[in-house]
């Protein structure tokens, strides 16, 4: 078996085309490069794939991203597929996998206290102080602790996340702007139509538009 796994503080949608990147990689190290031109058939570890979700948006249980999705064309039959499991681990969903696993149980207790001190002045520090002494990742946080702590800061860039969630409102607004655009073009293009003859000042009243709003719909149909 090849397990990968990647924890998210949200769904990313994109996770699918991350492991395909990921176990291409692995792939790469694992299989000797003259063995893939060999005539028999190279086996290879069966890959699994999971993304464990501890963020604070509501998500169900468990859920299932497929690559496919991401297709700009239907699957094929020679299309590749590639599905990752994911699974919330907050603690108040108390998933199975929590009581299977130990360590990932603790590891979830350990980001819900970074959570719960989030905008206080040395977050991080208080609540690795706070899980060695409920014995929450205990031994490991006494010995890497700063190393966990240096992690959790340098890890997450959140200049660049807030520059993406940024470009993705602004994607976002020009596409919801460009419909309205389009929907108001629509109601002034019919107004026009119905009284040829009216003012543009009077089609702008009855829209609820600008007068320039008219004038440029009629330039945009050559009315």
């Amino acid at each position: 078996m090849l397990v990968l796994g990647e924890h998210q503080s949200s769904v990313n949608p994109n996770m699918c085309l991350r492991f395909l990147m990921y176990v291409g990689r692995a792939y790469e190290q694992l299989v000797d490069k003259k063995a893939r031109y060999r005539t028999t058939l190279v086996k290879i570890p069966t890959p699994e794939f999971y993304t464990f979700y501890n963020g604070k948006k509501e998500q169900p249980l468990e859920q299932e991203l497929t690559l496919s999705d991401a297709f700009l064309n239907p699957a094929g039959t020679n299309s590749v597929e590639l599905r990752v499991k994911v699974i919330n681990i907050n603690s108040d969903k108390a998933h199975e996998i929590l009581g299977k696993c130990g360590i990932l149980k603790e590891y979830s207790e350990f980001i819900g206290t970074v959570r719960k001190h989030a905008g206080e002045n040395g977050a991080i520090q208080k609540a690795i102080r706070e899980c060695i002494e409920r014995g929450i990742l205990a031994d490991y946080l006494k010995r890497k602790g700063s190393e966990v702590e240096n992690m959790l800061i340098a890890e997450y860039s959140y200049e660049e996340d807030i520059q993406v969630k940024q470009e993705e409102a602004r994607q976002e607004g020009r596409q919801e702007g460009l419909r309205e655009g389009l929907l108001l073009s629509a109601k002034i293009f019919r107004a026009v139509k119905k009284q040829a003859d009216a003012a543009d000042e009077k089609i702008a009243q009855e829209v609820g538009c600008t007068v320039e709003d008219v004038q440029n719909t009629k330039k945009m149909f050559g009315i």
